[in-house]
């Protein structure tokens, strides 16, 4: 086989000399490039017909079954900027319909893509239609932008009713609250979220359900739904929570056998509230500690001698620490590399903390889909970050 040839100075100054706009030669290769995907359409539109219609060039087919009736002329934005002027044949009786592009589609499915993209990157409705139409060379409308972001739709049902695997060995669950514009004015809804991390030391988003409330009602119909679809917890040894009273009695209906531990930063915040400010900063210093222990047994001896301390001082306070100890140390079963990362929510915090940056420019979701569909795809896309790659804090044997 011969050697290419090799761009020589003067094959190049050629070349470059075809060039009218030296300053601006992109715009000579997109515009080739249209055309050529203009003309190459065409042609496929053509032999598409052919085979649809079961006819020949420049033959006769007694079989044959339509005939063609001229041409219409349709406009598509593609990748490489704006075809206009695209001729489509039209058969008789309209036995020709083209696979390739649809009747009434106007771009094509890798600018759907892009536009779904940009709007699931943060990129506001309105705006998605100014930044891309210096690229595509043609405006894209916000109700497009919107109609397109609607076929999520489909991945996000997907995405409820898939089959799940029981290889949990940690679920975090908590919530996080989002505005929705209601009939007189808006109104919050909880985002309830199920993240979990695998005996491969694989996280994910397990299981998301947008609801009115924290209630028992809504966490069971989750944890029931999760249960259903595979997750049976045999291999679930801990769930993290925040300790809403909801979920502790949903979690006692679906996973009866799995040990809660009550997140420390949602306490010591309860707590923070709770306390006169001239004792607040000492008091939490001495909680950090017991949460900090190498172990249960240490831990147990440095909060009693806290409650010692303080039982005088702020009884409330002892007195609500005394209620929740016991699920506040449940982390200190595990293995020590495990423990530094059950002891609060924080896992889940980070998944919440890019939903919100994501919602923030939206201020108000229209409807409970729309904002569905933006927080799957934050899941979606933190899940195929995760996938393969187990954190290294709990790839331990245990």
């Amino acid at each position: 086989m011969a050697e290419p040839k090799a761009l020589t100075e003067t094959s190049l100054s050629q070349l470059w000399s075809l060039v009218k706009d030296a300053s601006d030669p992109w715009g000579e290769i997109e515009e080739t490039m249209v055309e050529t995907a203009k003309a190459l359409l065409e042609k496929t539109f053509e032999e598409e017909m052919l085979a649809q219609l079961q006819a020949k060039w420049y033959g006769h087919n007694p079989d044959r079954l339509d005939r063609r009736n001229g041409y219409r002329t349709r406009s598509l934005v593609t990748r490489f900027g704006l075809i206009k002027e695209l001729r489509v044949p039209r058969s008789r009786r309209g036995v020709y319909e083209s696979r390739i592009l649809p009747q009434y589609a106007r771009y094509d499915e890798s600018v759907k893509t892009l536009i779904r993209e940009s709007f699931l990157g943060g990129v506001s409705t309105r705006r998605v239609g100014e930044v891309l139409e210096p690229m595509l060379g043609a405006s894209v409308s916000a109700s497009t932008v919107s109609r397109i972001a609607k076929t999520l739709d489909v991945e996000v049902a997907k995405f409820h009713q898939r089959s799940l695997s029981d290889d949990v060995q940690y679920l975090f669950l908590d919530g996080v609250y989002l505005k929705l514009k209601g009939v007189a004015k808006a109104q919050r809804k909880v985002v309830l979220t199920v993240y979990g991390i695998k005996v491969t030391g694989e996280r994910e988003v397990i299981g998301f359900k947008l609801a009115s409330s924290e209630s028992e009602q809504e966490w069971e119909s989750l944890l029931n739904d999760l249960h259903r679809r595979g997750m049976e917890g045999k291999k679930l040894k801990l769930v993290v929570s925040d300790g809403g009273m909801g979920l502790q009695a949903a979690l006692a209906t679906v996973y009866s056998h799995v040990p809660l531990q009550r997140c420390w930063v949602h306490k010591m915040r309860n707590m923070a509230a709770k306390l006169p400010v001239k004792h607040r900063e000492e008091c939490l210093a001495g909680l950090r500690e017991v949460y900090q222990a190498a172990n249960k047994t240490e831990a147990t001896r440095i909060y009693r001698a806290w409650s010692d301390t303080w039982k005088e001082l702020v009884p409330k306070v002892v007195e609500s620490m005394d209620k929740d100890i016991e699920s506040l140390l449940s982390h200190m079963a595990e293995p020590a590399e495990h423990a530094r990362m059950l002891r609060t929510t924080n896992g889940i915090e980070r998944v919440f903390r890019e939903v919100r940056r994501r919602t923030r420019p939206m201020s108000c979701f229209n409807n409970d889909r729309s904002c569905e569909r933006i927080v799957y795809a934050i899941v979606n896309h933190q899940n195929a970050k995760w996938q393969g790659r187990p954190h290294p804090q709990f790839t331990h044997k245990t």
